[in-house]
């Protein structure tokens, strides 16, 4: 039996399957390598237990506890478990290998972000937190260097409890890592009971650092950042960005409020406030001021030295200076050693920082969104909008953005311009009447216009042969010609009636008509070719009865008929358009000029005049969108038409932030005013 060598070295195989190629990191308890799997033929990432821990109660209790909540969570943003074994006593777990930056470098090395792009990015930390929470899994030591990003910019939560960096300040209780201290809640400092709105705090710091580039404190020592944590307010991000709206700001003030209970209820109720943060609706909001005030007496933190963190109050001027001690003595206690093997780390960050030429920047990545929030995008990183074109697209959206030119991640200097070429939508085609023509013809035809066409073939009394029948998508719809496949039916003669012998009875059998009612035009000519029955088609509306389908057959289901007799089926063509108009007057309602209405005035009216906004449901609208967003100067009339086939419409006309009109449209509704 082979040994287990005192050190993973490159080419180990470890449990007979992955073989080590080279180290990724090294954690305080744990160091992860990159390997393969020499079965599956793939790369991956594999954490193993440092050799001076395998023995420790403690890491293996941590170990195995990150093992099993992290393989309880299969979600696209969270690090996968593929594996979890030993070898040779020594634990070992395999994961999926994320090839990419930590989110500490991407904000490093690309910062300042766009605003949209870090709404992006938090998004997807949030959806991956939300499932951990709701299988009751905290975290407790959320940073960025536990994010990692693959290649296309898809986010990955890693570390669910254990390994942190040697090089990261971090708090310690009996030798077992609580977190990183710039990213600690305040209760966790204290020693206090670690919950859900812990990790908010923490996503609360990352959304910060995602949006200046850096933590919002800093210090000489893990405490001193952690008293900061416990005891100042989080600087201004408008201070430091005016791009930053304050609803935006207001998110990251309640993640990181003091009192727990301020913070959000739940990681989905932050996302939520993430992503309307940049709407133009909360333009005006108010600094968020939380309920509870910091009141809570600092605690010395279970695993320091209680002198220590006096020594940290007495800078802050909160306590007494302890006594002083030997030089020698100092060095003990700290065990400053590991200070120097901070400066090759220091030397390195130094040089990206002056290597860094700081008038370039990225040209953010605005595809798909929309032309105003690109602008926006384009401006917060300091560039110019340049020419906007348009142009059909079957793949964007109409009114988002299909490139820019440069392209996104183009280096550039401040100040560039940056075209636009935004989508018109696909470039809708109107689909031709082909019934009654002959397949090669209506072929042609559709072919000319960009359709695709299939054929096949049916039964029919009532067309003649190879002439088309019926088409699948209904003449007059315009689509997208390119996306549409359009299938012609195309009729074929029914077989000869065979020749009744001279010595049969002239009297022809007999037998019950099926019932066709809901069936397809072509089931309903299978059978009556299969019963040897001629047939006639009509067509009639029904709002019932889906288009192309049997409404009713003439002889009706039950009768007796004869092979060779006459069956008519009526097919639908669907519901009856049904259409009603209706007129709405939306009074002007001047702005008030009092002092004491000032304030509400202003947010209620501008100088533009009121902000109205008509939402409707019918067929072809939902309620959930604006159908009409404008102003008024005077008392404005909107005559509205509706589609009510499928049921009863909607309105609600909404002047500044007021709902003035809420009803329910009917088909029996006529023509009036309100």
């Amino acid at each position: 039996m082979r040994r287990m060598a005192r050190v993973i070295n490159k080419g180990y195989l470890l449990g007979d399957r992955y073989r080590i190629v080279d180290t990724l990191g090294e954690g305080g308890m744990a160091n992860v390598y990159l390997a393969d799997d020499i079965i599956l033929k793939r790369q991956v990432a594999v954490k193993i237990i440092r050799l001076d821990l395998q023995k420790d109660s403690q890491v293996l209790a941590r170990f195995q506890r990150e093992a099993l909540a992290t393989s309880e969570l299969s979600h696209p943003n969270i690090v996968s478990v593929f594996d979890v074994g030993t070898d040779h006593g020594l634990p070992y777990m395999v994961m999926e290998y994320v090839k990419g930056p930590d989110l500490k470098d991407y904000i490093r090395e690309n910062s300042p972000i766009p605003l949209p792009q870090v709404i992006k990015i938090m998004d997807q930390i949030l959806s991956a937190m939300e499932l951990a929470h709701k299988h009751n899994v905290i975290h407790r030591d959320l940073k960025p260097q536990n994010i990692l990003m693959d290649e296309k910019g898809n986010i990955k939560i890693a570390d669910f409890g254990i390994a942190v960096a040697l090089n990261q300040s971090a708090i310690t209780q009996t030798n077992s890592v609580l977190g990183s201290v710039h990213y600690m809640s305040p209760e966790q400092t204290r020693g206090g009971m670690v919950t859900k709105q812990s990790d908010i705090y923490s996503l609360g710091i990352i959304l910060y650092e995602a949006l200046t580039g850096h933590v919002p404190f800093n210090g000489e020592t893990p405490v001193a950042i952690a008293l900061k944590h416990a005891e100042d307010d989080i600087p201004s991000l408008r201070k430091q960005n005016k791009a930053i709206p304050q609803a935006l700001e207001n998110v990251v003030l309640k993640a990181t409020a003091k009192d727990p209970r301020d913070r959000y209820a739940s990681v989905a109720e932050m996302k939520a406030d993430l992503d309307s943060s940049l709407d133009p609706s909360r333009a005006g909001e108010a600094i968020y001021r939380p309920s509870h005030g910091n009141n809570d007496e600092t605690k010395i933190l279970p695993a320091l030295n209680g002198k220590v963190m006096q020594a940290e109050k007495a800078k802050e001027g909160k306590a007494e200076e302890p006594k002083k001690r030997s030089f020698w003595a100092s060095i003990k206690k700290y065990k400053w050693w590991w200070i120097g093997s901070l400066f090759p780390v220091f030397a390195i960050l130094l040089f990206m920082f002056l290597a860094v030429d700081h008038n370039n920047v990225r040209v953010p990545d605005v595809v798909n969104m929309t032309e105003k929030a690109a602008k926006t995008s384009l401006k917060s990183s300091g560039l110019a909008v340049g020419a906007v074109k348009r142009t059909y697209s079957s793949d964007v959206k109409k009114g988002k953005v299909i490139s820019t030119t440069p392209k996104a991640n183009s280096p550039v200097d401040k100040g560039k311009k940056v075209n636009l070429l935004v989508s018109k939508g696909p470039n809708l085609t109107k689909v031709p009447d082909v019934e009654g023509l002959y397949l090669s013809i209506a072929k042609k035809k559709l072919n000319k216009l960009g359709f695709k066409v299939k054929s096949r073939e049916a039964p029919s009394n009532e067309y003649l042969p190879g002439l088309i029948i019926s088409q699948s998508v209904k003449a007059g719809r315009k689509v997208d010609a390119s996306k549409t496949t359009i299938t012609l039916v195309v009729a074929v003669a029914l077989e000869d009636q065979p020749k009744p012998s001279s010595s049969s009875s002239s009297k022809k059998a007999t037998f019950k008509l099926a019932d066709l009612t809901g069936k397809s035009l072509e089931d309903a000519q299978s059978y009556a070719k299969s019963k040897k029955l001629n047939v006639k088609v009509e067509k009639d509306h029904s709002d019932s009865v889906d288009s192309g389908d049997v409404i009713s057959t003439d002889p009706a289901a039950g009768s007796e008929v004869s092979e060779g007799d006459t069956l008519t089926i009526t097919v639908s063509k669907g519901a009856e358009k049904k259409e009603v108009k209706k007129t709405f007057t939306v009074d002007y309602q001047a702005a008030e000029s009092s002092s004491s209405s000032s304030e509400s005035s202003s947010s209620s009216s501008s100088s533009q005049g009121n902000h109205v906004r008509i939402y409707i449901q019918d067929d072809n609208h939902s309620l959930g969108n604006i159908y009409r967003d404008l102003y008024i100067t005077k008392d404005t009339d909107f005559t509205i038409t509706f589609s009510v086939t499928k049921g009863d419409g909607k309105i609600k006309i909404v002047r500044d932030d007021q709902t003035v009109v809420d009803e329910t449209i009917s088909a029996d509704d006529s023509e009036s005013g309100n």
